[in-house]
């Protein structure tokens, strides 16, 4: 199997969401676990989420292109949805001021599962 751009998408990097404040602006900022380096903000969810899969693409590209290895994501493959639903964790991130429903789903395509916030109680 070819190490492709499309086939780092499909691996099930851990995503986490952190709520971030700038004096009184909100904004949000997803991340990748195993890839410090790729990150991106944006003011809703959508935009965040919009900017961290380019950031993810340019990276994954820049890697392949100069040869560099790309880290393997820290768990294997989940063949089910469900199977993914049961991997939930539940952290408290520091400096954020949420609790984050992190899972372990592919990066994108038809098993991608958004991120939920939840407030710590």
């Amino acid at each position: 199997m070819t190490k492709d751009l499309d086939y780092y998408r499909r691996q099930p990097y851990e995503r986490i969401l952190q709520i971030r404040y700038e004096g009184e602006q909100r904004y949000l900022l997803y991340r990748v676990r195993e890839i410090p380096a790729v990150a991106g903000d944006g003011l809703t969810k959508d935009q965040a989420l919009t900017h961290f899969r380019a950031a993810f693409d340019d990276y994954i590209t820049w890697a392949l292109e100069e040869g560099l290895e790309v880290p393997a994501p820290a768990r294997g493959f989940m063949r089910s949805l469900q199977a993914a639903k049961r991997m939930v964790a539940h952290q408290v991130l520091p400096g954020a001021s949420v609790a984050v429903v992190a899972q372990d789903t592919p990066t994108s395509g038809p098993e991608t599962q958004q991120l939920r916030a939840a407030a710590i109680a």
